[in-house]
């Protein structure tokens, strides 16, 4: 065999090592930093406040993703209007090593969640979702799309077959649009709302994670900030308070 035969033999495995050495060091580089942030943010705030707190965490992924499974994940803090609450009985997240700033939510088991309504009036409702999943894409820093969707979401008080929540920022960063869906929600066959929030700028400092939620929507409010609701589905509802909490 002459060296140029050698050559093509080895050389794509030599190749296929070193990206795959590369490969390695970069996730347990990232995975090193991942679980230094999570250590830092328990039970302190990630944004200002919003405090996360959970029991337990593992760190895993390896080579492509980043994953975080928690136990009885945490989350409390001031909304909008009062405060706000959730638990989940087990929590995970999953990103990606490279790519765009995008990341997978996944929550199961016993959730609990307490929020507080324009009215200053405070609700809370425990509940078994059959499945509960949201995403969110960040860009230059700021949530640019957050989606959930929970399947089957089951409760003492009510029963909903689908819950679905989206929230985009327009391309051009002067609106904000949010669309609320629920299927098979007690006696009514659907409610849907969609909103369009104007002077979308006025909340940058929330989506990148600077500006307190009630600031940024006294800001929001004080630079002519309105929702305008379109598309309402709700048959016996107030379809303005809806989205109301979290403006």
């Amino acid at each position: 065999m002459n060296y140029s035969s050698r050559f093509w033999l080895y050389a794509p495995i030599s190749l296929f090592l070193m990206l795959a050495a590369a490969t390695a060091v970069h996730w347990w580089h990232a995975a090193d930093a991942f679980e230094k942030k999570l250590a830092a943010l328990k039970g302190h705030a990630a944004i200002p406040g919003v405090v996360l707190d959970w029991d337990k965490v593992a760190v895993g992924g390896f080579p492509f993703r980043l994953d975080a499974d928690f136990s009885s994940f945490r989350v409390t803090g001031a909304g909008a209007h009062g405060p706000f609450f959730w638990q989940s009985e087990k929590f995970a997240v999953h990103a990606l090593t490279y790519g765009r700033s995008q990341a997978v939510y996944e929550a199961a088991g016993q959730q609990q969640v307490r929020w507080t309504d324009a009215s200053g009036n405070e609700h809370a409702a425990a509940f078994l979702p059959a499945s509960m999943r949201a995403s969110s894409v960040l860009d230059a820093g700021r949530l640019r799309r957050f989606d959930l969707d929970i399947l089957d979401l089951g409760a003492k008080t009510f029963i909903i077959g689908r819950l679905q929540f989206h929230m985009r920022r327009d391309p051009n960063g002067t609106d904000f649009d949010l669309m609320l869906r629920a299927e098979a929600i007690g006696a009514r066959r659907q409610v849907q709302v969609y909103a369009t929030l104007n002077r979308a700028g006025a909340l940058a400092g929330l989506l990148r994670g600077d500006a307190s939620w009630p600031k940024a929507d006294a800001d929001w409010r004080m630079q002519g900030g309105t929702a305008k609701l379109s598309q309402v589905v709700a048959p016996g509802l107030a379809a303005d308070t809806l989205l109301s909490p979290l403006y």
